[in-house]
């Protein structure tokens, strides 16, 4: 058994994770970088059938690591951003547009491939030489007045004056300090893949709601779309079982033939849903960020922005912090973070639960108020500009690094 030294010790190299850890890596902060995963793992390029569609904000906390160069080229400008409720049978469609030159943007964001993201982070991780990757799974930790011992599968300990969980839904950084959580399942499954399309498709990212929840066409560079396709576990179950001719049939009626002629390129893949919300997110000397404290379904694509929010403020409030001397694991530092993130937090996992169950519904009546709110909202210009301003360019909690602006 070896004990290491570290400032921070974060568990979980995710895309939140390794993101926190460069962002504090740049202004000094020895990280100790935590997961079972060696970095090999990360650094291929193949694009897999998941990608992340990143607001505005984000990429600008993405371009404080310095890989943004490496992720340009290979993301897509999300410019319009259209939803269509088809629930009603036998109805037309109604459909609200919105369009970032509205509020003065170039676009809402960016639709970047998870893959690509990991290994251009693990690159930074690799060329800082202050944060040292630690190949191993979190097992226990203690905590005194003055710092935290992680204890690691392997037997090693890193003292650290902080431990940042960043380990996922499941996090087991949260199970052990007994931050409890509430859960809801939807019986619910995305089903994930990319697609080729004859048509091009504008940089206009299209979400079709359904009963069973929404379906989400994502531009990609050139004529590539990735789908994000909500159905109950049975139903996706049966799809990702078909042959792959028959799974492009089913896509293509689900997504109304608005791209034209669509061939597979990568998956389908399934993953369940449910919202998961940790009831803390400090303890002694802790900090959860990410789905580690709150886990979304795709509705809206709210999942990794708020996290990447979370990361955001805590490298802030560290930074400024250990800048007056500060131990920066004490609790008013912690109850910093927590009374800055929890407002931010609060609101959207509410928001995405309450908007994931109204889509995801065949009562009648609630399918009429869907499609009168969508229909208001696209008649009532006020109103439309209020709905892009507070789901797609957040002020809750804006950080420095959201903003632009360095640490």
């Amino acid at each position: 058994m070896t004990t290491k030294q570290a400032d921070i010790v974060i568990i979980g190299a995710g895309a939140a994770g390794a993101t926190l850890a460069v962002l504090l890596g740049q202004v000094g902060f020895d990280v100790a970088l935590v997961d079972p995963h060696p970095p090999e793992s990360f650094k291929k390029t193949e694009t897999t059938g998941r990608t992340v569609a990143l607001i505005g904000s984000s990429v600008q906390i993405l371009k404080a690591t310095g890989i943004w160069d490496k992720l340009e080229p290979l993301s897509c400008p999300l410019q319009t951003m259209k939803i269509m409720d088809v629930s009603k049978g036998g109805s037309e469609p109604v459909a609200v547009e919105f369009d970032a030159q509205d509020i003065n943007h170039d676009e809402f964001g960016f639709n970047i491939p998870n893959a690509p993201l990991r290994a251009a982070l693990f690159e930074r991780v690799k060329a800082l030489k202050n944060i040292k990757f630690i190949e191993g799974r979190f097992h226990d930790y203690k905590t005194d007045g003055h710092s935290t011992k992680v204890r690691l599968d392997t037997g090693d300990v890193i003292q650290a004056r902080l431990l940042v969980g960043a380990d996922g839904k499941n996090s087991a950084v949260r199970h052990f300090a007994g931050i409890g959580t509430r859960r809801h399942d939807y019986d619910q499954t995305a089903i994930t893949c990319i697609i080729n399309h004859s048509r091009s498709h504008q940089n206009i990212s299209t979400e079709f709601h359904t009963p069973a929840g929404p379906t989400a066409i994502v531009p990609m560079p050139g004529n590539q779309s990735s789908i994000v396709w909500v159905e109950t576990h049975e139903k996706a179950e049966a799809l990702l079982h078909l042959k792959k001719q028959e799974f492009e049939q089913a896509l293509q009626r689900q997504i109304h033939d608005v791209l034209g002629g669509i061939t597979l390129e990568k998956g389908p893949e399934g993953w369940p849903l449910e919202t998961t919300k940790a009831k803390d997110i400090i303890a002694p000397r802790l900090a959860l960020v990410a789905e580690a404290a709150h886990a979304l379904p795709p509705i809206t694509a709210q999942g990794l922005n708020l996290s990447l929010r979370d990361v955001a403020t805590l490298a802030e409030i560290l930074t400024d912090k250990a800048r007056l001397g500060i131990d920066i694991g004490t609790q008013p530092v912690l109850a910093a973070y927590k009374k800055r993130r929890h407002l931010d937090i609060d609101t959207r996992v509410a928001g995405v639960d309450i908007l994931n169950r109204f889509v995801a519904n065949d009562i009648a009546p609630i399918i009429g108020a869907r499609r009168a709110g969508l229909k208001t909202l696209e008649s009532v210009y006020p109103l439309k500009m209020l709905a892009m301003r507070v789901g797609l360019s957040p002020r809750i909690d804006e950080s420095r690094l959201a903003r632009g602006e360095a640490l």
